[in-house]
């Protein structure tokens, strides 16, 4: 939560007054923020690594460790999602981003170039494309209505009236103008050129014979309408051959005060780059890169929202709830999403979900999961309706492979971090349980899980259970039924819709089939029909 020790103030200088995106007037991260243990159980580190894939290098993934529990701030990320869910608004945004690629683009490109004048030509480009950028950027952010974009509007208008930023756009500017009217003669001897100052009276154009003297100085030569070697390189931000250092370091002789001022410019203006605008590059990033990451589950019909969310109501409700990690897999594949609607009402506090294996109850648990963290970031969730807790910490179980070299068994293992999970939970946790002590007998399973069951009716937390003990359903006021269900057409098809009833005890019985080999499938096929 901001004001801990992980965030820091923005300290004072020129970048002061550009306000946060994502943290608004609170303290923004200290440093990277390490992934929460439960993301692999459910499959967030696929969805953080989907989104962030074309921002590599913005270390946007920080941003996606830290789930928040202020309402108000969730709220003032959710409405900035909305104004950047208009395509007007988006492409301002995403116009920046590009920009300041570009700015950073010429400034790696002014780091490798080994000829200073080329490399301060280079580092005029990058002035005036920053200054575009961030002008095109407080000019798109005109109608805003977001707090934080009406916020940013303010401090970029305030930030762009300043002599810091207006100053080396102009002077780069009349330095780009001065470059542009350098002018000078090449004479060209056998092998030998001479650069002398322009001669106005000169009449003679030599540009023919200067270039076919050049060629041969290029080892891949241009032929059938290739590009110009030279320009290619240029563009691509190689250094001058010899030929052209050695001209131009000429030309810097002929004229030492426009390249002289070029060259302190350049030293005076080296850190172009404002912190407080990086920043602001970074956090459009987590927004865009997130909504680019929907885009396609959008077009394919998914529901999202901008849920409803209280750090006190426990109170749950989700409408067409989906996993967005397996949604991602199945629309590029063409496959179809399964939504399906939870509730915890009054006094409510635990779901137990049973119902044949393979049914969708694991998908909807991480679905559940992703939920809680997704709308603690203020981000879209996948629902078409969702009002939810903003719990203090998300805890999981989900089933391990063995680990060979390891002296516990798989029952104690499984102890060990069901006690860790009761042991490290508050009122105001989130705990998700899929599968606990499988490797045990149903009746030590039963036995084991009732007194899991009885900790967590009087911890008072919310939490999403899998388990085939449908037994279980009946033992707390405070639990909530809901079976998976299957198609009664002989073969028994999932159709990973999972209902809120009663179990009628089919679930544990086809699971106890299932472990002996004793499925209707199975034995069929045992019996050559």
């Amino acid at each position: 939560m901001p004001g801990d020790g992980r965030w820091r103030r923005r300290p004072s200088g020129r970048w002061r007054i550009i306000r946060s995106l994502l943290f608004g007037e609170h303290g923004v991260p200290a440093g990277p923020e390490p992934e929460p243990e439960y993301f692999h159980d459910l499959n967030l580190d696929q969805v953080v690594r989907a989104v962030t894939r074309e921002h590599a290098g913005f270390g946007l993934e920080t941003f996606f460790h830290l789930p928040l529990r202020d309402p108000e701030l969730i709220g003032f990320r959710q409405a900035i999602f909305r104004e950047l869910e208009d395509p007007a608004r988006y492409e301002v945004a995403e116009r920046f981003t590009t920009g300041m690629a570009r700015t950073r683009r010429r400034l790696e490109i002014m780091g490798r170039t080994k000829h200073p004048p080329q490399a301060h030509r280079w580092f005029l480009e990058a002035v005036l494309e920053y200054e575009a950028t961030v002008l095109g950027l407080a000019e798109g952010l005109e109608p805003a209505t977001a707090p934080g974009l009406r916020g940013l509007r303010e401090d970029l208008s305030e930030h762009v009236a300043a002599a810091s930023f207006t100053g080396p756009g102009e002077e780069a500017r009349r330095l780009r103008d001065r470059l542009g009217q350098v002018a000078y003669d090449l004479f060209l001897r056998g092998d030998t050129i001479t650069v002398a100052a322009h001669d106005p009276g000169a009449r003679f154009d030599f540009a023919d014979q200067v270039l076919a003297a050049f060629d041969r100085f290029r080892p891949d030569r241009p032929s059938g309408g290739r590009e110009d070697p030279a320009t290619a390189r240029r563009a691509a931000g190689m250094n001058l051959d010899q030929v052209e250092a050695g001209v131009l370091d000429l030309v810097v002789e002929l004229h030492p005060g426009v390249f002289g001022e070029l060259a302190a410019f350049c030293e005076v203006h080296r850190d172009l780059l404002d912190e407080g605008i990086v920043r602001i590059d970074r956090e459009l990033r987590f927004y865009l890169g997130y909504l680019e990451f929907l885009a396609p589950l959008r077009e394919a019909g998914l529901p999202f929202c901008h849920p409803e969310v209280s750090a006190t109501e426990k109170g749950l409700l989700a409408r067409d709830l989906f996993d967005l990690a397996l949604a991602d897999k199945l629309v590029a594949g063409g496959g179809r999403v399964v939504g399906n609607d939870i509730d915890l009402g009054e006094g409510e506090r635990i779901l137990l979900l049973s119902g044949p294996n393979q049914g969708g109850k694991t998908t909807l648990s991480r679905a559940f999961g992703q939920l809680h963290h997704l709308a603690a970031l203020g981000c879209p969730v996948p629902a078409r309706r969702a009002r939810l807790f903003l719990p203090d910490r998300i805890l999981t179980h989900y089933e391990r492979a063995e680990n060979p070299a390891g002296l516990a068994s798989k029952l104690e293992e499984e102890l060990l971090r069901m006690r860790a999970i009761l042991d490290h939970a508050t009122p105001d946790s989130l705990i998700v349980l899929n599968e606990i002590f499988t490797s045990t007998t149903s009746e030590d399973a039963l036995a084991l899980s009732r007194a899991v069951l009885a900790a967590l009716s009087r911890l008072d937390a919310p939490c999403l259970w899998v388990s085939f003990l449908d037994e279980l359903s009946r033992l707390s006021p405070g639990t909530v039924s809901m079976v998976s269900t299957v198609l009664d057409d002989g073969g028994h098809t999932r159709t990973y819709k999972i209902e809120r009833r009663v179990p009628d005890g089919r679930a544990y019985a086809m699971a106890l089939a299932g472990r002996h080999g004793l499925t209707y499938d199975r034995l069929t096929s045992r019996l050559g029909r």
